[in-house]
């Protein structure tokens, strides 16, 4: 999964929590934005496959989980940017990252001994994961690239 395919999803689930339904999205004022007909096509691909359907998603307050809010450790800190932290609780909230899949971005950043990660590079880091549990769920649905056009 690109970044801008995790980008779209963030704008996506929080049009969503705001009650407004995907059929009222502005698939024109997206692309004007510069995100490719492939990635949108990835997004909406995305949310298809991993969010139910039904009005329990937006009824839904972004705080009820259903389980406890996961708190960075000091060592977890100086890896993370506040910026970063941030963006990791939000792509949680949004539920684009499943428990499993947030420590999985923070274990990738710890081993990797970078300091201070911004969002930016932890979009790098989450788009990673994601693809590879999307790969892992045994998804027939290709994930393009950027440059690629859906025929």
């Amino acid at each position: 999964m690109k970044e801008k395919v995790l980008e779209l999803l963030v704008y996506l689930m929080s049009e969503i929590r705001e009650n407004k339904p995907l059929a009222d999205i502005d698939l024109g004022s997206l692309q004007n934005r510069g995100y490719t007909t492939s990635e949108i096509s990835d997004a909406f691909g995305w949310l298809y496959e991993h969010v139910p359907p039904g009005p329990a998603l937006s009824a839904r307050p972004a705080k009820a989980r259903g389980t406890s809010r996961r708190m960075f450790h000091e060592a977890e800190k100086l890896v993370l940017s506040t910026e970063g932290q941030g963006y990791l609780i939000l792509l949680a909230e949004l539920g684009l990252l499943s428990d499993q899949d947030l420590e999985a971005v923070i274990e990738r950043a710890m081993m990797a001994g970078y300091e201070k990660l911004s969002a930016a590079e932890l979009r790098q880091l989450a788009a990673a994961v994601l693809t590879a549990r999307r790969a892992d769920s045994g998804s027939d649905r290709p994930v393009v690239d950027g440059g690629d056009t859906v025929h």
